[in-house]
């Protein structure tokens, strides 16, 4: 059987009794989870073989440059051995922040135009839906939708978007589906 070569986490404190109960706490919570973890309370010679240390009750060691992690004192134990496993893993013991609230839509219902051109295109019409409240990016989104839901090309330019083909019916009920008013302008 392998030996398996443990990683040592010095708890440093002038109340030993306190950073035995830090070091039981942290190794009973290691061993849980597999992790070749040790608490220790006494420094070894040198600190050698130690790659974290844990301050209970202020700094480092005189000398220690390497990782500082803090114990949350104010947790339990188990609490507090469970949140600095989970930074020695690369993670945070930090409640998640809340994700932002998405914007509420539009009070007022937007009428968006939709015609049909023909002009400089020899002869092809294309369907043009224009003035829209977007950004472009957010009408290159939109139009990329339209463009599937018509299941034709097209391009969004100049603060308007021209779908390939007479697609006005199409369109129409899509843009209604997202909240906008139509008005169909031209023939």
């Amino acid at each position: 059987m392998a030996k398996v070569s443990f990683r040592t986490a010095l708890f440093v404190c002038a109340d030993g009794a306190r950073a035995g109960a830090a070091v039981a706490a942290f190794d009973a919570a290691a061993a849980r989870l597999g992790m070749p973890w040790r608490g220790a309370a006494t420094p070894p010679p040198a600190l050698a073989g130690v790659e974290v240390v844990v301050p209970l009750d202020g700094a480092a060691p005189d000398g220690w440059t390497g990782r500082v992690e803090k114990w949350n004192g104010a947790l339990a134990p188990d609490a507090a051995a469970a949140g600095l496993i989970a930074r020695l893993l690369g993670g945070t013991d930090q409640e998640p922040k809340p994700k932002p609230a998405p914007p509420p839509p539009p009070k007022k219902v937007h009428t968006v135009k939709l015609s049909r051109e023909t002009a400089g295109r020899k002869g092809k019409g294309v369907t043009v839906v224009s003035e829209l409240p977007l950004t472009e990016d957010a009408l290159k989104e939109l139009a990329t939708k339209l463009k599937n839901a018509c299941g034709t090309g097209g391009t969004a330019k100049d603060g308007r978007i021209e779908i390939q083909g007479d697609h006005r019916d199409k369109l129409q009920q899509e843009l209604e589906k997202l909240g906008y008013k139509v008005k169909r302008a031209g023939g």
